[in-house]
């Protein structure tokens, strides 16, 4: 375990605060924040009703949207972490989480920064997360339950960001200058995030035993959909702040819209594919042979 520490500890680069790197004047007020093909609203009747200007409104609150996401999630494992006064009898692993507490937090702040461009402060961008805090909450750091918690909320984030930043550059259609150096910045640093919580995970799941592997599997599946449903779609909020007629309806149709659950889908798979191999490797080499 101590030569994948090395490895990740040797990878993280020397601190650079987004707030001080990122150039904050390259806002493009004439640039949408997101490529049409990743905006929650483009394959609704609704959209063809927009503007320019309208359009380009709804990219930057579906950005906010993201952002707010990502608070959340960030912020979640940081609570967690921090609240059990984590040290774990690796330095090398305490150096790691801290390593990327810091990093979260100047994401964090890199959030909210966007979140006011987009006039969106207090606003309710998120759908119900209550549930979802509460199972996050209750998961101890030195679990694999919450490295593969945080693994899955990293990884769907962020292959949405990638997705974005990719459909971006094959349209050929330029996106806002400052929305993308927010997605590189952040993409940039989960990659390595990623790879933390993936080993981490892949050494703690050898103390759960068969129940628990299989329970906790079960229990993902389960939340996926309401994770997903919660950052990947529109909140109700974010509807009425568009002022546009009929929000609850949009709200509806945005929620059912099969074009959403499979882009939704396909940000998820990647991880979940992985805690299912991860899982079944697990359990397969703790079985008993005949």
């Amino acid at each position: 375990m101590s030569t994948i520490f090395n490895r990740l500890a040797a990878a993280t680069p020397a601190y650079k605060d987004p707030m001080t790197e990122i150039d904050w004047s390259a806002d493009d007020p004439d640039l949408s924040w997101l490529p049409e093909s990743v905006i929650s609203l483009a394959h609704l009747p609704v959209w063809q009703q927009l503007d320019a200007r309208q359009k380009r409104r709804v990219s930057q609150i579906e950005f906010a949207r993201l952002c707010a996401a990502g608070l959340w999630l960030e912020g979640l494992m940081i609570h967690r972490v921090t609240h059990a006064g984590f040290v774990a009898a690796d330095t090398l692993e305490t150096q790691i989480v801290l390593h990327e507490v810091r990093e979260e937090t100047g994401h964090g702040l890199m959030f909210l920064k966007m979140i006011e461009r987009a006039g969106m402060s207090g606003k309710h961008l998120l759908g119900p997360t209550g549930l979802l805090t509460t199972v996050a909450k209750m998961l101890d750091p030195q679990s694999a339950g919450f490295w593969a918690m945080v693994f899955i909320g990293e990884s769907v984030t962020d292959t949405f960001a990638l997705k974005a930043l990719k459909e971006a550059e094959g349209q050929g259609r330029a996106i806002c200058p400052l929305a993308r150096q927010v997605m590189q910045w952040h993409h940039a640093d989960e990659a390595r995030h990623i790879a933390a919580a993936k080993a981490l995970l892949g050494e703690k799941i050898k103390a759960m035993s068969p129940a628990q592997r299989s329970g906790f599997r079960l229990l993902t599946k389960m939340l996926i959909r309401r994770f997903l449903r919660a950052t990947l779609f529109p909140s109700l909020q974010s509807l009425e702040a568009l002022q546009i007629p009929n929000a609850r309806e949009v709200w509806r149709q945005a929620h059912r819209n099969p074009s959403g659950w499979v882009l939704a889908r396909s940000c998820a798979e990647p991880a979940m594919n992985l805690i299912d191999k991860q899982f079944s490797k697990s359990a397969a080499g703790t079985a008993v042979a005949p």
